[in-house]
């Protein structure tokens, strides 16, 4: 078994407590915490049971031998990942009552922000953690102005753990934390 570096074990930690799951489950807790503190339960519930459902099909599809890693890092990995998300991301979003969900805009957002991405996937394969850190920061904005700071001074940081690990290029680094920018500028202008 290779040895590991410090830096890549210090990657492989920041990679793990900004993934995805993690960032956009932490900006719903916000959310409703901010926007309608009585729906906090009912959203932990449906977070709870989304990472549930994704890290099942993650570790069958390991296990299975489909991936070689957990954050589905080959291209031909992510339409798989982009249903399964975008499908979970549906559920979660009738969960919290849809349309008339306060945080409806926001998950409708990431939702757009994952469709682009999985478009784009033909020819790039975008860093879905640095569009997700990213769009975070930006949707963070009116819910708590410090958690905007903390998402947009850690981007460099979780930019440079994506690139140590090999896991993207600085094309794919930087044009997804772009399209986390875009989107949640979008939320903000439309929400």
């Amino acid at each position: 078994m290779p040895r590991t570096s410090i830096s890549t074990t210090a990657a492989r930690v920041v990679s793990i407590a900004l993934h995805p799951f993690l960032v956009l489950a932490a900006l719903a807790l916000l959310a409703a915490w901010r926007v309608d503190p009585a729906s906090l339960v009912r959203t932990a519930l449906g977070i709870g049971a989304a990472i549930a459902i994704v890290s099942l099909f993650i570790w069958q599809r390991r296990r299975g031998g489909h991936w070689q890693t957990v954050d589905a890092s080959r291209r031909q990995d992510r339409p798989l990942l982009y249903a399964l998300a975008l499908l979970v991301a549906a559920g979660y979003w009738l969960w919290m009552g849809g349309r008339a969900s306060a945080t409806s805009n926001g998950v409708l957002a990431a939702v757009l922000m994952l469709c682009v991405a999985g478009i784009a996937n033909r020819w790039i394969k975008l860093s879905l953690h640095m569009a997700s850190l990213a769009f975070a920061g930006v949707a963070a904005w009116p819910l708590w102005p410090v958690a905007t700071v903390l998402a947009l001074v850690a981007l460099p940081l979780l930019g440079w753990a994506r690139l140590n690990m090999a896991r993207h290029t600085m094309p794919e680094v930087l044009g997804g934390a772009a399209l986390g920018l875009l989107s949640g500028a979008v939320l903000l202008a439309t929400g």
